[in-house]
């Protein structure tokens, strides 16, 4: 590391890359998360790398560090976007004064800095213009330039105003540090304040190694190995939902859901944050950004469920790694810890407390490093109904998903988490008798949540929708149009409660859903491991898919 700069972007010796020669700003580099050298994008042997200077928003594995090369785009932030949009235009300025070889790595030094300033109005023409390069994975909006505005005017840690006492989004900005060789996607790990190792007593409390004094890298070469299940499939996103599909042997419906290839009941590579990292057995969780949520693949609608989350990494300090548990519904946010909204129910490592739309309440112990964390929850007897299931089949690098509609939060679930709403103003239903236990270390923290809410209640959502399609005067064929505007309002048969790992900065959770427990609950009876419930909802599909078959050969009769 000594032989690097403070920013790991410049080496003292001026080697690089596989073959060993020297940068030069104005070729497309790209740096190994795992060694953090910088490679030649000519001297990778990938496809689809970045064609624009100075990107930050992706990873990448060099062959030295694994068994052969990896490169991923990852979404990209507006902080992300504008730097790099402000990099390149403020070299288009000093290309003007110097030689290419003045951009090699060994005159860096020399060189001298000058803050140029850009305002919106230049740099939004720029972005525009580079749209795919620039905005991975990110919707072209209506008003995407206002919030570039915004982000200018809101990140004082990375862009500064011509006049910062008058600052607005409508200033002149520059980089706060214009030296264009310190640009990089920040792989390199930053230090937190030392605590003290874990007391925890437990059985694995012999075996489990002391906290570290600084956060670990949020790609663990041991746990997260390259070709690891975090590529080649889709995010659930933009109001669709994807699960992977084969062809059935029933020929009216075509294609059945396929069953789970990480084996079983695992987290669900699909319906997760894509900042969020998991292992190729699907149990093992992290991230390097800020609070983002991953559910398991199954919910449970009804019975007595227990699982276990055992905490790798987690700290006390307050920007060091944190852990979030508990159960969501299929509306929750995935970019933000769960207990976040109205649809889920969250338990918090550094306090204990539960937390419910953002607020915190007194709960049970703090939790870090090395405790295994026991989640239970009881739901009512769940009478029976039909499923409405819209789906299509898609072909996605080299694979099979079912596309559908995912269901959305309605107005009254969101004004719950309004601080300044009225108590009185929201009623939604409840499960009675339902509740939420937390065990830390085979210790019950007592029942955490009650009474939760009905995860079939739709609120207004179904008025709302029948009343924009009265308005509009349309017509919904049940099997023309598959995709309108509207989210589902009936059961699909993904309707539940799901297991819900929080993380935050470099945290790390293994997931446990049995059938074989640390601490199974001695206080509870008649309950079952949560990896059963996914042999019996892949029973239920078979079932609906029988269903269907039937119901589509009557209609085919009929015409």
């Amino acid at each position: 590391m000594s032989d690097w700069n403070d920013t790991h972007t410049i080496h003292k010796q001026h080697t690089y890359c596989y073959c060993g020669k020297d940068r030069n700003l104005l070729d497309i580099s790209i740096q190994c998360k795992m060694c953090l050298n910088w490679f030649h994008s000519h001297c990778i042997q990938l496809d689809n790398l970045p064609d624009i200077l100075f990107t930050t928003n992706y990873v990448f594995q060099c062959r030295q560090c694994a068994p052969q090369e990896h490169f991923e785009r990852t979404p990209a932030g507006w902080k992300d976007i504008c730097s790099t949009a402000m990099a390149n235009l403020t070299l288009e300025k000093m290309l003007l004064d110097h030689t290419r070889s003045d951009w090699d790595s060994r005159h860096a030094e020399w060189m001298r800095w000058q803050g140029y300033y850009f305002n919106k109005k230049e740099i939004i023409p720029y972005v525009d213009q580079h749209w795919k390069s620039l905005c991975t994975e990110r919707a072209r909006t209506t008003t995407w330039w206002a919030t570039l505005g915004s982000c200018l005017y809101s990140s004082k840690d990375t862009f500064r105003a011509l006049d910062e006492k008058q600052r607005s989004s409508a200033s002149d900005f520059r980089l706060s540090d214009p030296n264009l060789w310190h640009i990089g996607p920040q792989f390199h790990v930053k230090c937190v304040k030392k605590r003290r190792p874990s007391t925890s007593s437990h059985p694995d409390s012999d075996s489990t190694p002391p906290p570290r004094s600084i956060s670990p890298p949020p790609f663990v070469p041991a746990v997260f190995p390259s070709g690891s299940s975090n590529i080649d499939h889709p995010f659930n996103r933009f109001g669709f939902k994807y699960t992977p599909c084969e062809p059935s042997i029933l020929p009216l419906i075509g294609y059945q859901q396929a069953e789970n290839s990480l084996g079983g009941c695992t987290i669900s590579i699909p319906d997760k944050s894509s900042y969020v990292s998991v292992t190729k057995d699907g149990l093992t969780v992290t991230t390097d950004k800020g609070f983002r949520m991953c559910r398991a693949n199954v919910g449970v609608k009804e019975g007595d469920w227990y699982w276990e989350a055992k905490i790798q990494n987690a700290s006390a300090v307050s920007d060091g790694p944190h852990v979030r548990l508990g159960f969501s519904r299929r509306e929750a946010c995935l970019n933000a810890p769960v207990g976040y909204d109205a649809y889920g129910y969250g338990y918090r490592d550094k306090t204990g407390d539960k937390v419910f739309c953002s607020r915190p309440q007194p709960y049970g112990e703090p939790f870090s490093t090395g405790d295994i964390i026991g989640l239970y929850i009881s739901l009512p007897k769940h009478r029976a109904k039909s499923v409405t299931r819209r789906r299509i089949p898609i072909a996605y690098k080299d694979h099979l998903w079912f596309e559908e509609k995912d269901f959305r939060p309605s107005k009254e679930m969101e004004a719950l988490a309004d601080p300044y709403r009225k108590e009185d103003t929201v009623s939604t239903k409840v499960l009675k008798g339902s509740s939420i236990t937390i065990y830390k270390n085979g210790v019950s923290q007592g029942e955490m949540f009650t009474d939760l809410f009905d995860f079939e209640d739709f609120n207004s959502l179904p008025q709302v929708i029948q009343e924009k399609r009265s308005k509009k005067r349309k017509k919904v064929n049940e099997e023309d149009g598959l995709w309108t505007d509207d989210p589902p309002v009936e059961d699909d048969g993904t309707l539940g409660y799901y297991p819900s790992v929080s993380i935050f900065k470099g945290a790390v959770v293994t997931c446990n859903f049995g059938p074989q427990f640390h601490y199974p609950p001695q206080d509870k009876h008649g309950w079952k491991p949560y990896c059963q419930r996914y042999d019996e909802y892949m029973a239920e599909e078979c079932v609906w898919d029988l269903l269907d078959e039937v119901s589509r050969s009557i209609k085919k009769n009929h015409l």
